[in-house]
């Protein structure tokens, strides 16, 4: 990861939102002082969408909305909102999508199942693209690949990625999507995990879909 200091800089953070206030959550994103000390954070409605998506590595989705989910699936980049998001997928950035902001999850009691379940197809779509659906409250944890308290302790271990494309020693047992997206940022296309870590199902997801090899030892 790339860190302040020197001719380096903090990774982007961009926050995609339809609109800017406290009921989003998104001020909570952007004053995040532990999300400060790793990533340079940016709203992209605040600067009226004038970013480059090229510009950060995690992107963040607040209000997705049925249109923009309908929009994103089929990679329709008619709208700031949904081009930037389209175009994050495309270039292989760590996208979140905060569940609390999904539209469609309003409905799950009151839609036709049938309707429903056609609709939670582009949802999960967008899991499998590597997009990583998380509750607000754990969003700061998973953007930073930390664990939560639901989370199985165990004790340390070492990753390391296959030769001859280098070794790497990641410093948490669980491996993320987010780890993933780093070392496929720095050309890794492989990475070797103890056999007792934990690989999370986004990091499974963003591994097939970019062609990324994850191999335990034995």
């Amino acid at each position: 990861m790339d860190i302040q200091g020197g001719n380096r800089t903090k990774p982007g953070l961009l926050i995609l939102t339809q609109k800017h206030d406290h009921s989003t959550g998104c001020h909570r994103i952007l004053e995040s002082g532990r999300l400060a000390a790793q990533y340079r954070t940016e709203c992209a409605l605040k600067g009226e969408y004038g970013c480059s998506v090229d510009d950060f590595s995690v992107v963040i989705l607040f209000n997705l909305t049925n249109d923009m989910l309908v929009r994103i699936a089929a990679g329709t980049e008619d709208t700031p909102y949904s081009k930037a998001a389209v175009q994050a997928i495309l270039k292989g950035k760590t996208l979140f999508a905060v569940e609390e902001g999904v539209e469609l999850f309003d409905y799950k009691r009151t839609a036709p199942a049938v309707y429903y379940n056609m609709m939670m197809e582009k949802v999960n779509f967008l899991k499998e693209s590597g997009v990583i659906f998380c509750p607000l409250n754990r969003l700061e944890d998973s953007v930073l690949g930390e664990k939560t308290d639901t989370e199985p302790v165990e004790g340390p271990t070492e990753k390391q990625s296959l030769p001859p494309v280098r070794h790497e020693k990641p410093k948490r047992e669980i491996v993320t999507a987010r780890d993933l997206a780093l070392l496929n940022n720095d050309n890794i296309s492989a990475i070797r995990v103890a056999a007792d870590s934990i690989i999370s199902s986004e990091a499974w997801d963003y591994a097939r879909v970019n062609g990324m090899q994850i191999i335990r030892e034995k």
